[in-house]
């Protein structure tokens, strides 16, 4: 090729790119860039083609791969759901230990409060009326009326619930 085959355009662009050259100069260079244009184009047509080829590959793994993915969502769906239900019931095991653990505690509390409150000579409020805590032995409490020194006494266990009541009384 003749450096008058080229397009003006090529030419004025050479001398914008490269300002220092001379008209001798371009016209030397000029024949030189057209293999290296067009390798360049041809390098991008194949890079292109090998682009689209690679493209046409990926869509078809990943349809291939699509069910796979699937199921392995699938799965880890049910392993979240299993680890969710193993840790419910875990929590709800220890939600009853806590539980049992809080009644040991009230139990003791509750006793202790017992031994304290229920001590001979001491007055606590049951069914509306003071009476008199006369003797305590064991698991039984023996009940009397402050008023009255003969009126008969009664015997009520610990764990009854009108001497519960009163204790809670007592105590709030």
């Amino acid at each position: 090729m003749r450096f008058d085959e080229f397009k003006v355009n090529e030419r004025q662009k050479l001398k914008e790119m490269y300002p220092h050259l001379t008209e001798e100069q371009l016209d030397e260079i000029l024949p030189l860039l057209a293999p290296v244009g067009a390798a360049v184009a041809t390098g991008a047509r194949v890079a292109g083609q090998a682009a689209v080829k690679a493209g046409q590959v990926g869509a078809k793994m990943g349809a291939k791969a699509a069910p796979h993915i699937a199921k392995a969502g699938q799965a880890a769906g049910k392993m979240a759901v299993k680890g969710a239900i193993k840790g419910a019931k875990l929590a709800g095991k220890v939600g009853k230990q806590v539980a049992q653990q809080a009644q040991k505690v009230g139990s003791k509390v509750g006793n202790m409060a017992a031994q304290k409150l229920l001590k001979i000579g001491n007055t606590m409020p049951i069914g509306g009326q003071e009476v008199k805590i006369d003797s305590v032995s064991g698991d039984e409490v023996t009940l009397a009326d402050p008023k009255k020194r003969d009126a008969p006494k009664t015997v009520i266990k610990k764990k009854d619930p009108v001497i519960q009541q009163a204790l809670k009384n007592l105590i709030s």
